[in-house]
């Protein structure tokens, strides 16, 4: 499915920074192919930090897990 965004703007490069640090973040994260509860709250943090998410964060995050894990399931540790 097709998703256009005709509102959509360019990233200014602060924005595109963020954005990488936060796929650096995921990959941390992700080195043992699992995520914890405090990883999870650490990228939650980071996201929420401007107190907005955007479609190219969440897109991010899902590009990075996708890159890290490829078709396998992610694997979450809740205690």
């Amino acid at each position: 499915m097709k998703v256009e965004r005709p509102n959509a703007r360019e990233l200014t490069p602060e924005e595109k920074q963020d954005l990488e640090k936060l796929k650096e973040m995921v990959k941390r994260a992700m080195a043992d192919g699992k995520l914890s509860q405090e990883e999870i709250d650490t990228i939650r943090t980071a996201v929420y930090a401007d107190r907005k998410v955007t479609i190219e964060e969440l897109h991010a995050i899902d590009d990075t897990i996708r890159e890290v894990i490829g078709d396998a399931e992610l694997e979450y540790e809740w205690d």
